[in-house]
């Protein structure tokens, strides 16, 4: 089959267009996923790379041979500061502006050196779709499956660029007038047609991802605290239950007066006192399945035989009551009383109701304690 470059030119600078302005707006519909107008802006960098050269007559120019490739330059660190953005990253102005510094730099001093042209900004390629790549992989939020995807195509632009600073071939053929009759041009100007909308596709499939992820994790997760919801509570002990041979310990906690201290100090108060006790869960519980279950109560479901259960219940009620003296400026010393069940064969929701019965003999006993559920209860 044979390729016509001219119009494998002209469709890939029209694909670029499209490409980069259908990423743009896509971020318009989804401000959250800044990471899409980073991606859309460096794709039409690339589209005035190419165009430069492409609408040109003739061989390229000094000048638009170093504009057009000081765009590409830009176009990847931008790229690679998507990438940053997308795993809530800041962006810096060194990543985004290295590659052009270095290629203007170099080009003053290798100006009649096509191949040293083309070895400097292959490198400044392969760098910087290298670190994509790593940024993706080692700075990811969670695993996103088009993600990986994205890697492994990263991973290939950073062979491409290898290949084409190793062998000579310069993107300058496969789009100018001189490459028409290159068959080899055709066929790598046919490949990046393919290729970049296939990694336009995964870019957006990444943020569709993180979107519904967001999502999800937004159902799950209390908004005052910052912790585990009901739902999510109940989803992750049931699991634990269901795959958990040995003893598993609830742990039910109730801040004591809450309602006073909100009637005493106002609802602002109480409220900073309710994520203070989130946070002493997560720094008690890190890896531990608990979450706030309305109100002033929490719980928690570990792995742990009767006595390791009650002694952490003990470590949280202390590390509580240290921390909770003084909230807002406001001296408060809140206490939490707590309520103990361990079993090695039950529901969460039995559990629960003994870890409630052992709660209020905490509370009758005049808050502040641990009790741990007996049989009697019952």
């Amino acid at each position: 089959m044979k390729l016509d470059l001219p119009t494998l030119s002209a469709v890939f600078v029209q694909i670029t267009a499209v490409l980069g302005l259908l990423l743009l707006f896509s971020w318009t519909l989804n401000r959250k996923v800044q990471a899409l107008a980073w991606w859309g802006s460096a794709f039409l960098l690339i589209l005035t790379a190419i165009g430069l050269v492409v609408f040109q007559e003739g061989k390229p120019t000094t000048f638009i041979l170093l504009v057009a490739n000081s765009s590409l330059a830009l176009a990847y660190g931008v790229l690679y500061t998507g990438c940053r953005v997308f795993n809530g990253r800041q962006p810096t102005w060194l990543s985004i502006m290295a590659g052009v510094g270095l290629w203007c730099v170099a080009f003053l001093m290798i100006l009649n050196d096509t191949a040293a042209r083309l070895a400097i900004m292959s490198g400044i390629g392969a760098v910087y779709a290298g670190l994509s790549a790593w940024e993706l992989w080692r700075h990811a939020r969670q695993r996103l499956a088009s993600q990986l995807i994205a890697i492994f195509l990263l991973t290939g632009l950073v062979v491409f660029n290898i290949f084409r600073g190793v062998s000579g071939f310069s993107l300058a053929h496969a789009f100018w007038v001189e490459g028409y009759t290159q068959r080899g041009s055709a066929q790598m100007a046919m490949l990046l047609a393919t290729f970049m909308p296939t990694l336009a596709f995964v870019f957006l499939s990444m943020a569709k991802e993180q979107i519904e992820y967001d999502h999800k994790h937004a159902a799950l997760i209390d908004a005052l605290t910052g912790i585990a919801n009901r739902r999510a509570f109940f989803e992750a002990s049931n699991a634990l239950l269901a795959k958990r041979a040995g003893p598993v310990s609830c742990l039910l906690f109730d801040l004591d007066n809450f309602k006073g201290v909100n009637d005493r100090f106002g609802h602002e108060v109480g409220d900073h006192v309710l994520v203070i006790f989130g946070r002493v869960l997560a720094d008690h519980l890190p890896r531990g399945i608990f979450g706030r279950l309305g109100g002033e109560e929490f719980a928690a479901m570990v792995p742990l035989g009767a006595a390791e259960a009650q002694d952490l219940a003990e470590t949280i009620r202390h590390s509580f009551s240290s921390v909770g003296k003084i909230v807002l400026g406001q001296r408060v010393e809140v206490t939490v009383s707590v309520g103990c069940v361990t079993a090695t064969q039950s529901s969460v929701q039995h559990l629960l109701r003994q870890a409630d019965a052992a709660l209020y003999r905490a509370k009758a006993g005049g808050r502040n304690l641990v009790a741990t559920f007996s049989g009697a209860e019952s």
